[in-house]
């Protein structure tokens, strides 16, 4: 998953990776919504912002690390065929090392397999002019939540109902649609994510005033987006719970979350105003472009900050070399640690181990364990290094 070199390491990048993972420790462990004195549900602090940003973000770094790798794979002399052959090779280990550990924790939705297939199709991306890239990101971030909407309402009720793995290719129609629409994490508006990514790598992240207009503009466009997406939603708020089948009290829990102890939102996957929900994970076109300016603007924020906290940004951006083994390892005690410890117990256990892991790549000036070894599998040992770009 960290596809940069050793050579040229952007802190801010790294730290922005290990918030990512922070979010998703949050989103994994705590609950998204509770009671409030009244009895309606509110939306917690990790549901109403961990939730559907944080791998959102972890997709747009996919991208711009993608870019910077691909930069880097040039710089040593490899050709495009080369380049993409080792970055092919890349996303075929991640996606395999997802669908081997897909089983593993059934409770959670496994993003390394969406993860792995992003690296595949942005690879074209990543020799586009900048300025078609742009565009090219825009335009999929507007248009592939119109074209998901109707398809996923159409098939509502039929994903694959567990982490993709490798019994699933018994049934590659519902493996595809799974991946590509009616599962968690739909590749047909994920891939803006990655492809938007690619564009923002693409800039000068190291001169400060590019990250400046860059962090200003993406917070503009998140707060603009929600805030629009709650005036167009507010007046279908009665049909939405009529149709969920969601009580009033429970239903701005619902709109920000995506779920209530009563019900979803998929009834309304039927209804065109649907585009309009500020809902995480909704796939909706305003939650789309809110939750892509989010991880935009995180990133540039602390592409500006981390180079002046000292040791403290360097160990969150140590963390952020491991992306990989902390996500995989949090999968795997996760199950171990909901038996008997409180959330908070859990929280403060995988913030530890991620400390120690921090500190361990900080001293050793080394990659996390499973990033070196994809980094083994997916290098190309006859590399064709000309210095033709075609």
């Amino acid at each position: 998953m960290d596809v940069e070199t050793k050579a040229r390491r952007l802190p801010g990048l790294d730290a922005a990776r290990a918030l990512a993972i922070l979010g998703m420790f949050a989103a994994h462990i705590f609950d998204l919504f509770a009671r409030d004195a009244t009895g309606a549900l509110q939306p917690t602090l990790t549901g109403a912002v961990a939730n559907g940003r944080a791998s959102v973000l972890f997709m747009v770094l996919a991208g711009v690390s993608l870019a910077l790798f691909a930069r880097s794979l040039e710089r040593k002399g490899l050709n495009r065929r080369s380049a993409s052959m080792v970055l092919l090779r890349r996303a075929a280990v991640i996606a395999a090392l997802g669908m081997l550990i897909g089983p593993a924790n059934e409770s959670i939705a496994n993003i390394l397999v969406h993860y792995g297939l992003l690296f595949l199709v942005l690879i074209p991306a990543l020799w586009v002019p900048v300025k078609v890239l742009w565009t090219l990101a825009g335009s999929w971030l507007l248009v592939a939540p119109l074209i998901w909407r109707p398809l996923a309402a159409g098939d509502a009720g039929a994903p694959l109902g567990h982490n993709p793995t490798f019994t699933d290719f018994a049934r590659p129609g519902l493996l595809l649609e799974d991946l590509l629409v009616t599962g968690y994490y739909p590749l047909l508006i994920w891939i803006g994510y990655g492809v938007l990514g690619v564009a923002v790598g693409k800039l000068r992240l190291t001169d400060r005033r590019t990250v400046a207009w860059l962090a200003a503009g993406s917070v503009v466009v998140a707060a603009l987006s929600l805030l629009i997406g709650w005036l167009k939603i507010l007046p279908w708020v009665d049909g939405i719970g009529a149709l969920a089948g969601v009580p009033r009290s429970q239903l701005f829990a619902l709109l920000v979350t995506g779920r209530s102890p009563s019900g979803n939102l998929d009834p309304f996957l039927t209804q065109s105003a649907y585009i309009w929900l500020p809902t995480a994970h909704s796939g909706s076109l305003i939650f789309t472009i809110h939750a892509a300016a989010c991880a935009v603007a995180v990133l540039a924020v602390l592409l500006l900050l981390v180079p002046y906290l000292g040791y403290f940004g360097s160990l969150i951006a140590s963390a952020g070399r491991a992306p990989l083994t902390l996500y995989i390892g949090h999968l795997i005690l996760l199950p171990m640690l909901q038996l008997g410890l409180s959330q908070w117990t859990q929280w403060w256990v995988l913030c530890v181990l991620m400390l120690l892991t921090a500190l361990l790549l900080h001293h050793t000036r080394r990659a996390g364990p499973l990033e070196a070894g994809v980094r083994y599998l997916s290098e190309l040992p006859n590399a064709d290094h000309t210095e033709n770009p075609n």
